[in-house]
């Protein structure tokens, strides 16, 4: 019978065979021809049990053919109480004769320990051989404060896991403890406590001034962002730390926050040697005394002068800075930075005049409107009173009625009750808004 007619047989092994001799038998028969593969897969294991000898000589012969694979397949899979752990582990430790052998078997090892409900010992062995399942297993077994002493060989193992494990389990995991592990790692360090500011900044707050340091050592391209996100670290020290390892523009950062401006501002002109980012400063600290204190400084530098006459505008005077340029400086450019000053000159110009255009227009709507208004009529009604004499100002049942004046208050009097003063609103002194009627 070939291999193929030999797998359709067996498919029919569960409906044939009902007994534990019967698949007994079977097994042992296919063990003797070398074919345990193909039965494998069909041997019962929960609505029917064999002795648990069938099971351990079944394992146990993988482990002799060096099916590792296999072996560990099936430790993960079958039941651990159809047959002997111990005596499955203890035929595992024989074959352990060269590191090869031993790498393979302790992750079979490690299965069959944590089976027995000894996750110490799997954690162990996992540890040794650099085991990436040893986070399925913690967090399986729920091993997060028991990994604590070993967080370090877990950050060898895998850093990025480890770390997102640490920061989601900071309560099994704090901030403290963590740190008193690694202190001895400042690599290690720097990457846990950069994963802890990530997610919320002040769960690092006591360790902010040590992080300017790390920060500067291992990532200085994150230390400005640090730099402006975190609020509890040593200023004086912090600037001792960015001008030790030369990173000026996070020694700009510093003296402005410290509020010295104009030592930032040198710094920029005279290490970093950008007038951009001067006049960014300058725009960001408000302060009109560091742009007089700027085109100081560019009087005699052609490209700080072209660079800010390309900004020219409300925060610079432009006045000022012509007339601080000597006659006989050559500026590369300047052509193009005059053009363009007129440019915008020209743009803002034309902006203003159809601003002006639409407040004329609105304007003149509006008064349109206003004028219309006040020609239309007013409605005195016969419950109206005159706010003189308190009396109605018409009765219909009157065929002549005397003439009244409606005000812009809109009160109503009598034209005789306001002889005297017949154009001014007897109660507030508006002037007549509509005469007398």
């Amino acid at each position: 019978m070939d291999t193929n007619e030999t797998e359709k047989a067996v498919k029919l092994f569960p409906t044939v065979y009902t007994t534990s001799q019967e698949w007994a038998e079977q097994i042992l028969t296919f063990i003797q021809r070398n074919e345990l593969d193909i039965i494998t897969p069909y041997i019962p294991i929960s609505t029917l049990k064999l002795d648990s000898t069938i099971y351990e000589k079944v394992l146990n012969t993988y482990l002799t053919q060096k099916k590792y694979e296999k072996l560990k397949d099936l430790l993960i899979k079958w039941p651990s109480d159809i047959y002997n752990l111990t005596t499955i582990d203890q035929l595992i430790r024989l074959q352990m004769d060269d590191e090869r052998t031993a790498k393979a078997l302790l992750e079979c090892s490690a299965i069959i320990a944590e089976k027995q409900g000894n996750v110490s010992k799997t954690l162990d062995i996992y540890l040794k051989m650099d085991n990436i399942q040893i986070f399925q297993l913690i967090e399986r077994k729920n091993l997060h404060e028991e990994i604590l002493p070993h967080i370090e060989k877990l950050m060898s193992i895998n850093k990025n896991v480890t770390l997102d494990m640490l920061i989601n389990h900071m309560d099994k995991l704090p901030v403290r403890s963590v740190y008193n592990v690694l202190q001895k790692n400042p690599r290690y360090l720097h990457a846990y406590l950069d994963a802890v500011f990530s997610k919320n900044p002040n769960d690092s707050r006591d360790y902010h001034t040590l992080q300017v340091s790390l920060y500067a050592d291992y990532e200085p391209d994150k230390l400005i962002g640090f730099l402006r996100k975190a609020g509890n670290y040593n200023l004086q020290e912090a600037l001792a730390i960015c001008d030790k390892k030369q990173l000026h523009r996070e020694t700009v950062f510093l003296y402005g926050r410290a509020g010295n401006g104009r030592v930032a501002l040198q710094i920029i002109l005279e290490k970093l040697n950008d007038i951009e980012e001067a006049i960014k400063f300058c725009r960001e600290t408000g302060d009109q005394a560091l742009w007089t204190k700027l085109i100081e400084q560019s009087v005699d530098k052609p490209d700080f002068i072209r660079g800010l006459l390309n900004h020219a505008g409300s925060d610079i005077n432009l006045q000022q800075l012509i007339d601080t340029v000597r006659s006989d400086l050559k500026i590369p450019g300047l052509r193009d930075s005059l053009c363009k000053i007129m440019q915008d000159y020209n743009i803002q110009m034309s902006l203003s005049e159809c601003c002006r255009k639409i407040i004329v227009h609105d304007c003149l709507a509006l008064r349109k409107k206003t004028v219309t208004l006040l020609q239309s009529g007013y409605l005195v009604k016969d419950t109206d009173l005159c706010a003189k004499c308190h009396n109605p100002v018409y009765s219909p049942d009157i065929p002549t009625n005397p003439p009244v004046s409606v005000f812009f208050c809109l009160h109503i009097f009598h034209a005789k009750c306001i002889e005297l003063q017949p154009d001014v609103c007897g109660v507030c002194s508006t002037i007549s808004l509509f005469g007398s009627t």
